[in-house]
Protein backbone atom coordinates (compact mmCIF):
# COMPACT_ATOMS: atom_id res chain seq x y z
CA UNK A 1 0.00 0.00 0.00
CA UNK A 2 2.81 2.98 0.66
CA UNK A 3 4.14 1.41 -2.05
CA UNK A 4 1.28 2.62 -4.24
CA UNK A 5 0.80 5.66 -2.50
CA UNK A 6 4.59 7.08 -2.99
CA UNK A 7 4.30 5.75 -6.91
CA UNK A 8 0.92 7.68 -7.11
CA UNK A 9 2.80 11.18 -5.11
CA UNK A 10 5.79 10.44 -7.60
CA UNK A 11 2.78 10.41 -10.34
CA UNK A 12 1.38 13.66 -9.52
CA UNK A 13 4.84 15.65 -9.02
CA UNK A 14 6.10 14.75 -12.14
CA UNK A 15 2.95 15.82 -14.09
CA UNK A 16 2.98 18.64 -11.59
CA UNK A 17 6.57 19.53 -13.17
CA UNK A 18 5.96 18.40 -16.76
CA UNK A 19 3.02 19.84 -17.59
CA UNK A 20 3.21 23.57 -17.30
CA UNK A 21 6.60 23.40 -19.05
CA UNK A 22 4.90 21.57 -22.16
CA UNK A 23 1.99 23.37 -22.27
CA UNK A 24 3.32 26.83 -21.64
CA UNK A 25 6.20 26.44 -23.70
CA UNK A 26 9.97 26.39 -22.41
CA UNK A 27 10.83 30.02 -20.47
CA UNK A 28 6.81 30.90 -21.01
CA UNK A 29 6.69 31.37 -16.84
CA UNK A 30 9.60 34.48 -17.39
CA UNK A 31 8.20 36.69 -19.87
CA UNK A 32 4.51 37.91 -20.79
CA UNK A 33 3.88 40.02 -23.72
CA UNK A 34 1.21 42.70 -24.16
CA UNK A 35 -0.40 42.23 -27.77
CA UNK A 36 -2.37 44.56 -30.21
CA UNK A 37 -3.23 43.43 -33.76
CA UNK A 38 -5.48 44.28 -36.56
CA UNK A 39 -7.29 41.14 -38.15
CA UNK A 40 -8.00 41.73 -41.70
CA UNK A 41 -9.13 39.38 -44.45
CA UNK A 42 -6.53 39.39 -47.34
CA UNK A 43 -3.02 40.03 -47.86
CA UNK A 44 -2.99 43.41 -49.70
CA UNK A 45 -5.35 45.20 -46.75
CA UNK A 46 -2.91 44.17 -44.10
CA UNK A 47 -0.03 44.90 -46.17
CA UNK A 48 -1.59 48.90 -46.87
CA UNK A 49 -2.63 48.92 -43.47
CA UNK A 50 0.76 48.09 -42.16
CA UNK A 51 2.19 50.35 -44.77
CA UNK A 52 0.18 53.61 -43.21
CA UNK A 53 0.83 52.70 -39.72
CA UNK A 54 5.10 52.71 -40.92
CA UNK A 55 4.31 56.12 -42.69
CA UNK A 56 3.00 57.75 -39.37
CA UNK A 57 -0.62 56.84 -38.87
CA UNK A 58 -1.60 55.74 -35.17
CA UNK A 59 -1.82 51.62 -35.13
CA UNK A 60 -4.74 51.92 -32.45
CA UNK A 61 -7.04 54.14 -34.96
CA UNK A 62 -6.31 51.67 -38.04
CA UNK A 63 -7.65 49.42 -35.60
CA UNK A 64 -10.77 50.95 -34.65
CA UNK A 65 -11.37 51.94 -38.68
CA UNK A 66 -10.03 48.30 -39.80
CA UNK A 67 -9.94 45.81 -37.98
CA UNK A 68 -13.02 42.74 -37.52
CA UNK A 69 -12.50 41.64 -34.64
CA UNK A 70 -11.09 44.05 -32.06
CA UNK A 71 -11.93 47.12 -33.20
CA UNK A 72 -13.33 48.40 -29.59
CA UNK A 73 -10.10 48.34 -27.96
CA UNK A 74 -7.84 49.67 -31.09
CA UNK A 75 -6.52 46.50 -31.41
CA UNK A 76 -5.46 45.31 -27.80
CA UNK A 77 -5.82 41.58 -27.23
CA UNK A 78 -4.32 41.91 -23.56
CA UNK A 79 -1.14 39.89 -22.32
CA UNK A 80 -0.03 36.17 -23.39
CA UNK A 81 2.59 33.81 -22.65
CA UNK A 82 4.54 31.56 -24.40
CA UNK A 83 2.70 29.47 -26.59
CA UNK A 84 -1.43 30.43 -25.87
CA UNK A 85 -1.52 31.92 -29.69
CA UNK A 86 -1.41 30.49 -32.58
CA UNK A 87 1.51 29.02 -33.69
CA UNK A 88 2.41 31.97 -36.80
CA UNK A 89 1.11 34.61 -34.37
CA UNK A 90 3.45 33.24 -31.45
CA UNK A 91 6.22 32.81 -33.76
CA UNK A 92 6.03 36.53 -34.71
CA UNK A 93 4.72 37.87 -31.56
CA UNK A 94 7.91 36.43 -29.44
CA UNK A 95 10.42 38.04 -31.79
CA UNK A 96 9.11 41.22 -32.16
CA UNK A 97 10.47 43.96 -30.10
CA UNK A 98 8.37 46.58 -28.03
CA UNK A 99 6.48 48.82 -30.38
CA UNK A 100 7.55 46.90 -33.63
CA UNK A 101 5.44 46.08 -36.37
CA UNK A 102 5.03 42.10 -38.02
CA UNK A 103 4.65 41.56 -41.61
CA UNK A 104 1.41 40.58 -42.54
CA UNK A 105 0.78 37.07 -40.69
CA UNK A 106 -1.81 34.50 -42.07
CA UNK A 107 -3.81 32.66 -40.29
CA UNK A 108 -7.56 30.33 -40.58
CA UNK A 109 -9.10 33.83 -39.02
CA UNK A 110 -7.41 35.71 -42.20
CA UNK A 111 -4.52 38.43 -41.78
CA UNK A 112 -2.79 39.63 -38.87
CA UNK A 113 -0.85 42.66 -38.74
CA UNK A 114 0.66 42.23 -34.96
CA UNK A 115 2.17 45.11 -32.32
CA UNK A 116 3.74 43.91 -28.96
CA UNK A 117 3.09 47.20 -27.09
CA UNK A 118 4.48 45.64 -23.20
CA UNK A 119 6.92 42.97 -22.60
CA UNK A 120 6.89 42.00 -18.60
CA UNK A 121 9.97 40.11 -17.04
CA UNK A 122 10.25 38.13 -13.62
CA UNK A 123 12.16 40.49 -11.71
CA UNK A 124 14.18 37.80 -9.61
CA UNK A 125 14.05 34.42 -10.98
CA UNK A 126 15.36 32.97 -7.65
CA UNK A 127 12.16 34.79 -6.25
CA UNK A 128 9.88 32.73 -8.79
CA UNK A 129 7.04 30.78 -7.32
CA UNK A 130 5.18 29.10 -10.85
CA UNK A 131 1.35 30.01 -10.46
CA UNK A 132 0.43 29.51 -14.70
CA UNK A 133 -2.90 31.95 -13.46
CA UNK A 134 -1.13 34.53 -11.59
CA UNK A 135 2.06 36.05 -11.92
CA UNK A 136 4.11 38.02 -9.27
CA UNK A 137 6.84 40.08 -9.37
CA UNK A 138 6.81 41.15 -12.91
CA UNK A 139 8.69 43.77 -13.67
CA UNK A 140 7.69 45.75 -16.93
CA UNK A 141 9.98 47.43 -19.55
Amino acid sequence: MKTILKLSCLILIIYAVYFPITYFGKNSDKMEVRVSHILVNSEEEAKIIRQNISDGKNFEDMAKEYSLDSKETGGDIGYTQRGRLENSINNAVFTLKRNELSQPIETKYGWHIVKVTKIKYYSDESNFKYNPYKYLELQEI
